[in-house]
């Protein structure tokens, strides 16, 4: 599609492809993805975030053409980013679970220290001055080391996450979203966060990894969704009041991820 063409079709296209505050551009044989929201800056925010999505936050009342023709004019960057977080994708971490291998909590780094233990004494995995202190029974098994501090991992979640709820119910009461019927710790391979149509919410173990803020930020997402089910423009707008700076804390989460 030529420039021009491409021109014409942006003026004419007061109905854009969307689902729910998702839409889509086309140019040549590249079609750019991106999430729209509106606020009350002066000017059109374009951001690309490590999980290749493609956020676009414009003025209130801002014409669809207009957005267009700010993504049109900068599709050469955007592409370039969602290359650069692209690569990211095929890189494949592997742990060993040994000692002097780094782990995270709550967002810092912690030293494996690996203890074996005979058969009649208790298994452990305690945090202190730096260390995982992991005492094993099979200290050279790495599949078992890594179930201990799974376990581990899991069990710091479910209190973490439950005090973190309360927290954030308090910023979120006065928006007349109730709590939860239940918070369940659960693993998910590509989220952090859901809520159910039983009105549960679920958390992701893996969260436990991350920064108190980013875990805060999930938790106020998906309370967001007892008032808005959808990723719809008033989910956004009721999430950006409780939460102005949540696609900061959104950005360090796929970052730490």
């Amino acid at each position: 599609m030529s420039s021009n063409a491409l021109q014409k079709q942006l003026s004419s296209q007061s109905n854009p492809i969307a689902l729910d505050n998702v839409y889509e551009i086309e140019y040549g044989t590249t079609t750019i993805q991106f999430n729209l929201i509106y606020s009350d800056r002066e000017t059109l925010e374009i951001s690309v975030y490590p999980d290749q999505t493609v956020w676009v936050t414009a003025p209130q009342g801002s014409s669809m053409g207009k957005i267009y023709e700010k993504i049109r004019n900068r599709r050469r960057w955007i592409s370039k980013q969602i290359k650069h977080f692209n690569r990211f994708d095929t890189e494949d971490i592997t742990f060993e679970y040994i000692s002097g291998e780094t782990h995270r909590y709550l967002g810092k780094q912690y030293r494996l220290k690996i203890i074996g233990v005979d058969e009649g004494e208790s298994e452990s995995v305690k945090l202190k001055r730096g260390y995982f202190f992991i005492q094993s029974k099979m200290k050279g098994n790495s599949g078992h080391v890594k179930s201990q501090l799974d376990d581990w991992y899991r069990k710091k979640a479910v209190e973490k996450f439950q005090k973190r709820l309360q927290v954030c119910l308090g910023m979120t009461n006065k928006y007349g979203i109730n709590k939860p019927k239940e918070l369940k710790v659960y693993r998910m391979e590509k989220r952090w966060g859901s809520f159910t149509a039983s009105g549960n919410i679920l958390l992701n173990p893996e969260l436990i990894k991350h920064p108190v803020y980013c875990i805060d930020y999930v938790i106020i997402h998906e309370l967001c969704h007892i008032k808005h089910p959808q990723h719809d423009k008033n989910f956004y707008s009721l999430l950006k009041t409780v939460l102005p700076d949540w696609q900061r804390r959104k950005h360090k989460l796929e970052k730490f991820g």
